[in-house]
């Protein structure tokens, strides 16, 4: 007497799972996750001389510790600047296994505003985008394979770092041209980044 539909197809799938835990308990599969990646903690992170503006310099200086940068521009190309795209190289130094994986996050944390004389309020030197929701910023990790980057608004994470691993973060800053206009020589415009719980700063000063 042939068994009904539904009576087969449970005896099929209590035949499949059987065979999937048998193969699990020989070591064929493996069925138990791994643990979680752990906390960031411990980063090395390093501005690049390779971070560059649209616009040509007066001047341009990494402090030694690599985490400020200074950009000098003269009046015409503040005026017109554009975009400010960093470089920084990223190393996971914290102490675990070879193939021990670690969380890591980027965050845009600060922008200056100016104010220019007819507007009228002041005015971020990042542009908005997304409906004005967030800040125009993209992180990019440069080198192909693990790991990997994913963006979530102006913030960025990863998941995979392995012990010891190391990449470029890009950092790409869509700035705001009429704000940019009226940084005073005196005051530079800053931009404040939090990298695997460092802060980065950049500076941009008009020459006098």
């Amino acid at each position: 007497m042939a068994k009904p539909p539904v009576i087969a197809f449970i005896l099929a799938i209590i035949a499949i799972m059987g065979g999937i835990y048998l193969a699990d308990q020989a070591g064929l599969i493996d069925l138990t996750p791994g643990p979680d990646p752990r906390a960031d903690s411990l980063w090395e992170v390093t501005i690049l001389p390779s971070s560059d503006t649209d616009r040509t310099e007066s001047g341009e200086a990494i402090d030694a510790g690599g985490h400020l940068i200074r950009y000098e521009l003269t009046d015409a190309n503040m005026d017109g600047l554009g975009d400010v795209n960093l470089d920084v190289r990223v190393r996971n130094l914290n102490a675990g296994a070879s193939d021990e994986l670690w969380a890591f996050g980027a965050d845009l944390t600060f922008v200056s505003t100016t104010q220019a004389s007819a507007a009228p309020g002041a005015q971020p030197i990042v542009n908005m985008t997304d409906f004005n929701t967030r800040f125009a910023v993209t992180w990019t990790l440069t080198e192909s394979g693990a790991p990997t980057l994913a963006q979530n608004g102006q913030s960025a994470s990863s998941s995979d770092w392995v012990t010891g691993a190391a990449d470029t973060l890009n950092i790409d800053l869509e700035m705001a041209p009429s704000a940019t206009d009226d940084i005073a020589s005196a005051t530079p415009g800053k931009l404040e980044f939090m990298v695997g719980g460092i802060k980065l700063t950049c500076e941009l000063t008009e020459s006098v």
